[in-house]
């Protein structure tokens, strides 16, 4: 397996540790009988913290990201493309969507931005690079 589909597993498992999270704060502030329920009705987080919209606002981003991230590593895969570039900046989008979690769950400003800049300009138009001239 190519370096960058270990990156692309690695984003999917950030993903699934940020739902998990929300999830575990979704319990915490609704009621699990809420968490367990179809959700058909719209409900009102009378306990809700700011952790709680920043957990919804970090897993609703990341699966943004990983929108972007994912086509390019198969098109990678696919087209047995594995240079420096792609390699370097698919472990670089991992890094910076693994901070991207830690300083948006703590809400940690401006580096929760400083991340996402740098994963989604410099990752993702460096892999784009690496798909073209490679």
């Amino acid at each position: 397996m190519t370096i960058e589909l270990w990156a692309l597993l690695g984003v999917a498992a950030v993903l699934w540790l940020a739902i998990l999270v929300q999830q575990l704060q979704l319990d915490k502030v609704a009621g699990a009988q809420y968490a367990l329920s179809n959700r058909d009705e719209g409900h009102r987080f009378d306990g809700a913290t700011a952790l709680t919209g920043r957990l919804t606002r970090l897993v609703r981003n990341h699966v943004e990201g990983l929108a972007l991230f994912a086509p390019l590593v198969l098109i990678a895969a696919v087209a047995n493309i594995s240079n420096a570039w792609t390699q370097r900046t698919a472990m670089i989008f991992l890094v910076t969507r693994l901070l991207h979690f830690v300083f948006y769950a703590a809400g940690i400003t401006p580096f929760r931005s400083f991340a996402w800049g740098i994963g989604f300009f410099i990752a993702i138009g460096g892999f784009v690079f690496g798909l073209v001239t490679g």
